[in-house]
């Protein structure tokens, strides 16, 4: 594989593991739940919107903000139903869980 795709790949595995871990550590301040299960949640979310936002941003789209919109927005239902929380609750966990890895994005890749 040439270096440019390893090197883009590189970046979107650091990319998901970095929003893993900050939307992990959002839920544990908000929620203060059992924190293997909060881990495992923040896996399995942001292993599904994490690869499609990053595939519509640099293939598709390249419009960051209404793709994050749209990720708060399927994260919210995700955590209605995983963390049974209601949607308001969950919304606010999404949009400050988001807020805080696009931060941390914005810093590390630019």
């Amino acid at each position: 594989m040439e270096t440019r795709q390893m090197n883009f790949l590189h970046s979107l595995a650091v990319a998901l593991l970095l929003t893993i871990l900050t939307e992990y550590a959002v839920y544990l301040l908000i929620l203060r739940r059992d924190p293997l299960q909060l881990l495992l949640y923040s896996i399995l979310i942001n292993s599904f919107t994490n690869p499609l936002f990053n595939y519509l941003y640099n293939y598709q789209l390249h419009e960051l903000y209404p793709l994050e919109m749209a990720v708060v927005l399927v994260e919210s239902m995700f955590i209605v139903l995983l963390m049974e929380v209601s949607l308001p609750k969950a919304l606010l966990i999404s949009l400050t869980a988001n807020l805080a890895s696009l931060l941390v994005g914005l810093l590390i890749f630019g």
